[in-house]
């Protein structure tokens, strides 16, 4: 049910037309490659030369790819930036991959990327002359009150001057020391924290005694690589810097003006993707002197479409193509589509969170979804709430341009608002407050609350078991589906009756009734059990461990009672809020009160949403799929584009 029907297609046709039937096959964004290279190893055009160059050239234009990606990101740094909602809502452009090759020969690509690769690249180096600059003014303003070059301070006959640096201490033991020596004069250029700058003047004849004693007081000298005194060199840095600076400006505005350029990256990234995409599904073919063959698989429903698209590009005579149903041994190999339509496909995305289902299963998603509905509206449950989510989610959806996935994501929550408004009726809560109409209050009717929770986990796990039932009885194994399916439905039918005849309508005749529909049911099971064993007796003994899973059911049931927990737990805290804003003085609570109010809840509805969402799945999860679905199938993946900047027209009916 809502598995779309797939059909395993095999086309041959000449060399010279494999790349137009490539794209073609991928503008429809709908056919699987089937890797059919390895069955035919031993073809001279399959051999390793060829594979390698084809992945060489896979390589080459995947290095493109990011090539742009890198353009368009560095580019997009200095464009004018559109505001966030105008951004969502200017839809994407949407072209074939014909039209962009048109537009693309409109323009010198090359020269196009190679201005962005050279502007980036001057900015780099100009990002580092000016990182330079900033250390070398760092530098030079320590030692700006120099007024000599300490290179050139040896000319000197009879006196020697040396500049360096001591370090800083505590005491100032160093500088202290060498301010007493008799031998040597000490003027002080700058002081930080960490050294002293100084310019030491000594008599040359004392020069080999004056240098032990600077090295003994740690004493560096200053290594000096500019051409004039620092307060020079710091204003020729000035004077560079703001050249610099205006070329740079230059620079940047130049690429604020490139929206046509960013076009064209875009245009580039998609073609270099859909090109590599090529070439690696070109791996998967036979290829033969002349002709070449695929296979893969494609949706029934859209067998007419491949055909059209061959058909647009060559004529019928020059290829073709078998359409075959799935056969029994390509079962497992086969992608699964799901095909539901608009109120439940949004709740495929829960499906696969837990797993697709494999081709020959059932879709699980129509009958999960009525009941993470009910739960997620029973655990969120205020009618101020779902006014939230109904009224965010409508308007994303018809004003803003979204992709596929998130799109489906909104309308997935949309649609959960419908139950949470219903739900806030029900329990008569607006923000926490209590609406004149209240059904079930979360205050007064808990047990009637925990009870419809109860109610629904066994409806639920009830469905589950018809289901294992049905997927049992129609794969022919009769005893395992009374054994795993109609038994446990008997034996629960049966507890009804017994509760409903002895707690709800007290009737003698009931009771007994439903104490034998459910003795028939256990009954059943071990019967079904014993015969589809060899050993009858083993048999019998895996019918009562069979039974055994009775505490597991009741485990199951329990966990629904965190429909009624977290729904009633969500109304205490709103109502709890409000009470803090009502103890506020008059005056505060439409000032600071408001803002409480907005801030708290939003708080709470994150929470709430949270919660709804997550446990809504683990029920899902794990007491309903674990009554019947196994899962494991894999999604398809058709030969595409990656649709990151423009989508792909798609003229076909399918």
């Amino acid at each position: 049910m809502a598995i779309a029907k797939m059909n395993k297609l095999k086309l041959i046709s000449f060399q010279n037309q494999k790349n137009s039937i490539l794209e073609g096959i991928q503008s429809l964004q709908s056919l699987e490659l089937i890797d059919i290279s390895a069955e035919y190893a031993d073809v001279p055009a399959m051999r390793a030369a060829n594979r390698e160059n084809l992945d060489s050239l896979s390589k080459e234009w995947e290095g493109y790819y990011n090539e742009y990606q890198e353009l368009l990101l560095f580019l997009r740094g200095y464009l004018p930036q559109q505001k966030m909602l105008d951004k969502l809502r200017t839809p994407k452009e949407t072209l074939t991959i014909q039209e962009m090759h048109e537009q693309l020969a409109k323009v010198d690509r090359d020269l196009i990327t190679g201005t962005i690769s050279k502007a980036r690249e001057d900015l780099k180096n100009y990002d580092r002359v000016l990182d330079s600059l900033s250390e070398d003014e760092i530098f030079l303003a320590k030692w700006q009150k120099l007024t000599h070059l300490p290179n050139r301070t040896s000319d000197q006959a009879f006196i020697r001057i040396l500049t360096g640096t001591v370090p800083q201490t505590t005491a100032d033991t160093f500088i202290r020391e060498m301010k007493e020596n008799p031998l040597i004069f000490i003027e002080e250029v700058f002081q930080s924290k960490e050294e002293y700058g100084i310019n030491v003047a000594f008599d040359r004849r004392d020069e080999n005694e004056v240098v032990n004693f600077l090295n003994e007081n740690h004493f560096t000298m200053l290594n000096y690589e500019f051409e004039d005194i620092p307060e020079i060199e710091l204003k020729r840095i000035s004077r560079e810097r703001n050249q610099i600076l205006e070329e740079v400006s230059v620079l940047k505005n130049q690429l604020k003006g490139m929206q046509n350029e960013e076009w064209v990256l875009k245009l580039l990234i998609e073609t270099a993707y859909a090109k590599f995409q090529r070439i690696r599904a070109k791996k998967m073919l036979v290829d033969e002197r002349h002709l070449f063959v695929l296979e893969g698989w494609l949706e029934k429903s859209k067998v007419d479409d491949i055909r059209e698209v061959l058909e647009e590009r060559i004529t019928s005579d020059n290829f073709a193509l078998v359409v075959d149903d799935v056969q029994d041994d390509e079962v497992a190999k086969v992608p699964t589509v799901l095909n539901n339509n608009r109120f439940i496909s949004p709740f495929e995305n829960i499906t696969a969170m837990y797993s697709l289902p494999k081709y020959n299963e059932i879709d699980p998603t129509p009958f999960l979804a009525p009941f993470y509905l009910v739960f997620f509206g029973m655990m969120l449950a205020d009618l101020g709430y779902g006014l939230i989510l109904f009224a965010a989610t409508a308007i994303a959806i018809k004003f803003f341009r979204l992709d596929k996935s998130l799109k489906k994501n909104l309308m997935f929550f949309h649609l959960l608002s419908y139950p949470t408004m219903i739900w806030g009726l029900i329990y008569g809560s607006f923000f926490g407050f209590e609406l004149p109409v209240v059904l079930l209050s979360t205050m007064d009717d808990v047990n009637t609350i925990l009870l419809l929770s109860v109610i629904f986990g066994v409806i639920q796990i009830l469905l589950g078991l018809g289901l294992k039932a049905y997927l049992l009885f129609r794969d022919k194994d009769v005893l395992g589906a009374i054994s795993d399916g109609v038994g446990w439905i008997v034996i629960f039918v049966g507890l009804i009756i017994l509760i409903l005849a002895s707690m709800v309508f007290p009737n003698a005749f009931l009771a007994t009734l439903g104490k034998g529909v459910a003795i028939g049911g256990v009954a059943a099971i071990l019967i079904a059990s014993s015969l589809a064993a060899n050993n009858k007796a083993a048999g019998f003994g895996i019918g009562l461990y069979n039974l055994y899973g009775i505490t597991g059911y009741v485990g199951d049931i329990v966990s629904y009672t965190r429909l009624m927990a977290l729904g009633v737990s969500g109304a205490s805290i709103a109502l709890a809020f409000n009470m803090i804003i009502e103890f506020l003085p008059p005056l505060a609570r439409v000032t600071i009160g408001i803002l409480l109010f907005v801030l708290l809840h939003t708080v709470n509805i994150g929470l709430s949403l949270l919660s709804a969402y997550v446990h809504g799945a683990r029920l899902i999860f794990v007491e309903f799929f674990g009554k019947f679905y196994e899962g494991g199938g894999k999604p398809l993946e058709p030969l595409t584009t990656s649709e990151e900047y423009i989508d792909l027209k798609n003229n076909y009916n399918g």
